[in-house]
């Protein structure tokens, strides 16, 4: 009896030995899904992955007939731009003619030796091909307006992008191609009264100088900035002189626009000007970073803008808004405005578009 009563006491200490170690079991299987997990995202997200659009335009001119733009988007200091033998594979005897980078190139840090080390390495690929660039929302201001310390209007990011050979889009830039243009230009510009807008700034310029407060710290900065935005208005209003109803019209924007904008935007372009969004034919927007954290082969898991689970639509890839295309870079960093950092899932990710007038 006494080795029976032994043996029932001691019953209970090997079930929890049991138990003990099926949850050792389960904390070591999930370690090494995690390890799996993170294995595999940190190989994703060292490769840089390449996809092709076709921009379909109904009458497009036989000379823009395979014009081709490279498309990148959200670099955020990632170290990516250095690996100048992984751009080379990605591009190897791809043909493109133009370059667009659609903000957050530097990011909030303000660190732009990763933007200046891509530029680099473009110049290096191809040299003689035009790079655009625009300011997104995390990237520093790129007009000081108020005083810094220095007698510069743009900031040095944008000073040292431009020395480094690559194109501010503060205005319409024309290229040439063929016998045709195209031109590039910042999206709000399509919603400015460029000429109302250059006399009611010029108005200001003139009371500050009335006032002397060009000659102070703040003012100035601010007297500096005006005159800096008068100059690029009228660089726009000269381009709107030069252009022409053959031309091609491509748009950058950092942030896409949502779909309602685009459809009143376009119902109430003034057909009697050329430059108008009814005539836009391609927008280039980045932004979500592809939603950053995204399901294995699946969908976005949250965008701040946009809540759970969003739909690709808006947030990636080619949108066909009425007769207006607008391609969502799925971009190549990671946005500091997403609670979940890094890139999941999301391969870094650059897009050549291609323009035909071909259905097929």
């Amino acid at each position: 009896m006494a080795r029976r009563k032994n043996e029932y006491l001691f019953a209970p200490q090997r079930e929890k030995r049991s138990h003990l170690g099926a949850w050792l079991v389960v904390l070591a299987l999930l370690a090494a899904l995690a390890a799996t997990v993170w294995l595999t995202n940190r190989g994703v997200n060292q490769k840089l992955s390449l996809e092709t659009e076709k921009v379909h335009v109904m009458g497009l001119d036989k000379a823009f007939e395979g014009f081709t733009v490279l498309h990148i988007s959200d670099l955020h200091g990632s170290g990516l731009a250095d690996d100048l033998s992984q751009w080379k594979s990605l591009l190897n005897g791809k043909n493109y003619h133009a370059v667009v980078l659609s903000g957050d190139m530097v990011g909030r840090d303000g660190d732009d030796e990763p933007l200046l080390t891509l530029i680099h390495n473009l110049n290096t690929l191809r040299e003689g091909v035009p790079i655009y660039f625009i300011a997104g929302d995390e990237d520093p201001e790129p007009v000081l307006s108020t005083a810094r310390g220095t007698p510069k209007v743009l900031a040095s990011w944008v000073e040292d992008a431009q020395k480094a050979g690559a194109i501010y889009l503060d205005a319409p830039v024309s290229q040439t191609v063929g016998k045709k243009t195209v031109w590039f230009s910042p999206e709000y510009l399509y919603d400015v009264d460029v000429d109302g807008l250059i006399g009611a700034l010029t108005s200001q310029q003139q009371s500050m100088e009335a006032q002397g407060t060009q000659y102070e710290a703040e003012g100035g900065a601010a007297y500096r900035a005006l005159g800096y935005r008068i100059e690029a208005y009228q660089r726009t209003q000269q381009a709107l002189k030069e252009m022409t109803d053959t031309d091609l019209q491509i748009a950058v924007n950092h942030v896409p626009m949502e779909t309602s904008y685009i459809r009143e935007s376009i119902e109430w372009a003034d057909q009697e000007k050329i430059f108008n969004f009814r005539n836009i034919s391609l927008l280039l927007c980045g932004h979500y970073c592809g939603g950053q954290w995204r399901l294995p082969g699946g969908g976005a898991i949250y965008v701040p803008e946009k809540g759970w689970f969003p739909s690709d639509d808006g947030i990636r890839g080619m949108q066909r808004i009425n007769s207006l295309n607008q391609y969502i870079s799925p971009g190549i960093g990671a946005s500091d405005d997403y609670p979940m950092k890094g890139r999941l899932f999301n391969k870094p990710t650059v897009t050549l578009i291609t323009f035909t007038a071909r259905l097929q």
